[in-house]
């Protein structure tokens, strides 16, 4: 049975200014792997999931998500795969740029 692997960014509290979260994710492998990626928000108890994306990614490509997010003040994205060598990368942004103290690169996120 194949193990799935799944990270989190943690609880990340919005820049001024967000109005988008993009999650890039890389299939560092030589195999096509399924990839799910979820943003939640937590201003609420339970947190409430807002997307949950699934998608096949071919050997060594890219995949970039992008998802409106404003007025959310506390987020989370959680990814999952059946491989370690899957990469992600997750920026909250405003427009077209990343903002400061909102991006979680790929050895800052947290497995759970």
């Amino acid at each position: 049975m194949a193990t799935r692997y799944s990270w989190t960014t943690g609880p990340v509290s919005s820049s001024e200014g967000l109005d988008n979260v993009r999650v890039e994710v890389l299939n560092n492998t030589s195999y096509t792997r399924s990839v799910d990626v979820r943003l939640y928000n937590l201003s609420f108890t339970p947190k409430r999931r807002l997307v949950s994306e699934s998608f096949s990614m071919a050997p060594y490509s890219t995949t970039t998500v992008d998802i409106p997010l404003e007025g959310v003040e506390r987020w989370e994205v959680q990814a999952s795969a059946f491989s370690r060598s899957v990469r992600v990368w997750v920026a909250g942004r405003n427009g077209r740029q990343n903002l400061v103290g909102n991006t979680v690169l790929n050895s800052e996120l947290m497995p759970f």
